[in-house]
């Protein structure tokens, strides 16, 4: 499990979908979460600082933990299938409150609490993102991060890219061979 940042909320394509952007700070692969128009532009709206005048049902929720419980002890995107991001908060005292992923970042908004990612989760649903196309397709700015000791890789898996390297080279294919645009004359 490891704790993610939230980068923001941000309307995508033609349709305006709600979409908030989270970053492993690992590797800086990021992890799309596709939220409901409400619960989105609310999630926008805290993040940008706004505060109901009422309570809305996160926050009775965030108060009902605070007055009746030891706290929280993580929340966690914890299960990915069909495009389908669900989360989990577990309780301090180890009882787990199975929640749609856009309650969960408005609980750990309310909370203060770092939201958390499973690694198959993690696996199945980041992806690579460039500060650039960050810029240019949510006007977005993420860092760019590379993980300490290691070359940037194309999967976000050093191993399968080493693995797949390995496999291209059993089969005669060699770096020149790739194209990367170097001033080499292709063989006839």
């Amino acid at each position: 499990m490891e704790s993610v940042q939230l980068i923001g909320v941000f309307p995508v394509g033609p349709e305006n979908f709600l979409c908030a952007l989270l970053q492993r700070p690992s590797n800086g692969r990021c992890i799309p979460v596709w939220l409901p128009p409400q619960e989105g532009a609310e999630l926008a709206g805290r993040v940008g600082g706004w505060a109901p005048n009422r309570p809305r049902p996160t926050d009775a929720l965030a108060d009902l933990i605070r007055q009746s419980t030891p706290g929280v002890e993580s929340i966690e995107l914890s299960s990915y299938v069909d495009g389908i991001m669900m989360a989990t908060t577990t309780l301090a005292d180890g009882t787990e409150i199975d929640m749609r992923a856009s309650d969960a970042l408005l609980l750990a908004s309310e909370l203060d609490v770092d939201i958390a990612v499973d690694e198959t989760v993690a696996a199945q649903a980041s992806v690579f993102l460039s500060p650039e196309d960050a810029r240019r397709y949510l006007q977005a700015e993420i860092a760019p991060v590379e993980a300490e000791g290691e070359r940037e890789s194309a999967s976000g898996d050093a191993q399968a890219d080493a693995d797949f390297e390995e496999l291209m080279r059993s089969f005669g294919v060699e770096e020149s061979d790739l194209g990367d645009g170097g001033d080499a004359e292709p063989e006839q």
